[in-house]
């Protein structure tokens, strides 16, 4: 290990695996690079060589399953257990997880769990213990069983922390009428098309496509930068995929989809698969429709109703125009039978001027009173919209300034500049006089980490 980099080799274990024996035990020849002598070796050399042994690729980046027993949380964060197997051939090995390692863990540890880790195998002089160094693992029930177990322990996980489900007041509705609409979903496929025809029909307007895979190991990535991609940029987003089976919605469950969901500053509709399929996606977000085209719908409002009401609006001041004028025109018309017509025929025909320059002005008036309104809508619209701008403006400066304080904070920095954390038996060296000759060091780089053995202390 010290010095010395393993070449990536994956192989998966078990423990009566009969190939991987013959192939650990086989002997050092006189072509090792060992060597064979009959010098008398120190306890330290013999544990080097048992070291050199093991750093093999047979024994780099393997995978192993087993049951968890024996285990054992530490303070300072690692985990200690064992992987046994039970049988025909029980074995066991002591295994280690470092807490680097831990924080990626998608379930709990418990005794009797079985599992399948990703690690390497190496030899601890200190303790004289050869163990396994576990980087990743996960829970060995396979197929749907599986996910719906993984799931689970998602959504308990995500419950913790406070991202699931989203608080009723926090749900935010979309913009009443949007400039654009982003969406997140596959570039191929109907799903899309079918976004485009509700929008164009109801109430035209830009889409911006953050298009990615939404289904797949891996479709995850994707679809936490096409959010992220939107964020500054649409009026409301829209994420959706057509129905499938639960393994392809499954995506849609990851830890780091529902946390970007919910951390959106642009609100979010959930289209994801059918009226009867639920993902962890949907709790976070603001708002969860059967279909793609439902949430096409939500997020637009209908041309063909606005117009519709303008009409309806325009026909009512019409209508009362009329009935203006004909009481008007009723009302000159009993004056001219209760008076006498040759008397008063100038005074009618002035009444009659009068009646038609009051008709001009009062359909002048209401003209200028529409023309008033639709100008102090349009202002309204403009505050509105400035408002909603500057608050998001505001948020995403608040969170830049909190992210810089977090970063300023991660007790991993300082190697970034050339720093180094030293551990001893899995505890950090804060000074000279914790540590003696010949001791094992574990030295923390910015990129790796190193072990090395104390030769002298000044």
């Amino acid at each position: 290990m010290a010095g010395k980099k393993r070449t990536a080799q994956q192989k998966t274990l078990a423990f009566d695996n009969e190939e991987s024996k013959s192939s650990l035990l086989a002997p050092i020849t006189e072509n090792s690079t060992l060597g064979v002598s009959d010098t008398t070796l120190s306890v330290s050399e013999l544990a080097k060589r048992i070291r050199e042994v093991v750093d093999c690729p047979l024994l780099t980046d393997i995978i192993v399953r087993g049951e968890i027993t024996g285990y054992r949380p530490n303070a300072s964060g690692h985990l200690y257990f064992s992987l046994t197997e039970q049988g025909d051939n029980p074995a066991s090995i002591s295994c280690v997880m470092w807490k680097y390692s831990v924080k990626n863990l998608p379930f709990s540890v418990k005794d009797g769990l079985l599992v399948q880790a990703t690690g390497l195998v190496d030899f601890y002089p200190a303790g004289g213990r050869l163990q396994f160094i576990i980087k990743k693992m996960e829970p060995a029930v396979s197929g749907k069983a599986g996910l719906y177990l993984l799931k689970e322990q998602w959504r308990k996980e995500l419950e913790a922390k406070g991202i699931i489900p989203r608080p009723q007041a926090e749900m935010r509705d979309p913009p009443l009428f949007p400039r654009n609409i982003g969406v997140v979903t596959s570039k191929t496929g109907s799903v899309l098309q079918d976004i485009k025809n509700v929008i164009s029909r109801r109430y035209p307007l830009p889409i911006l496509l953050a298009g990615t895979s939404v289904q797949g190991d891996g479709a995850e990535v994707g679809i936490v930068a096409a959010i992220r991609s939107l964020q500054d940029k649409a009026d409301v987003i829209i994420i959706a995929r057509g129905g499938g089976s639960f393994e392809d919605l499954f995506v849609f469950n990851h830890p780091d989809v529902v946390t970007a969901i919910r951390n959106s500053t642009v609100p979010i509709i959930s289209a994801v698969g059918h009226e009867t399929d639920t993902t962890l996606s949907d709790f976070a977000a603001d708002r969860r429709v059967p279909t793609p085209s439902a949430a096409a719908e939500t997020v637009v409002p209908d041309r063909s109703v606005l117009l519709e009401k303008l009409e309806k609006d325009r026909r009512s001041i019409h209508d009362r125009m009329s009935w203006l004028l004909s009481v008007e025109q009723k009302h000159v018309a009993d004056l001219k039978i209760r008076v006498e017509p040759n008397r008063l025929t100038r005074k009618l025909e002035l009444m009659h001027q009068q009646t038609a320059e009051l008709e001009e002005r009062i359909r002048r008036a209401c003209l200028r009173r529409l023309s008033v309104e639709h100008e102090a809508c349009s202002a309204w619209s403009v505050m509105i919209q400035k408002g909603v701008k500057n608050k998001i403006t505001t948020a995403r400066l608040v969170l830049l300034a909190q992210k810089e304080i977090i970063l300023g904070r991660d007790p991993y920095k300082p190697l970034e500049r050339g720093y180094a954390l030293v551990w001893k038996e899995g505890t950090l060296v804060r000074s000279v006089k914790n540590i003696a000759k010949d001791d094992r060091l574990s030295l923390k780089l910015a990129d790796g980490e190193i072990t090395s053995i104390v030769e002298s202390i000044k």
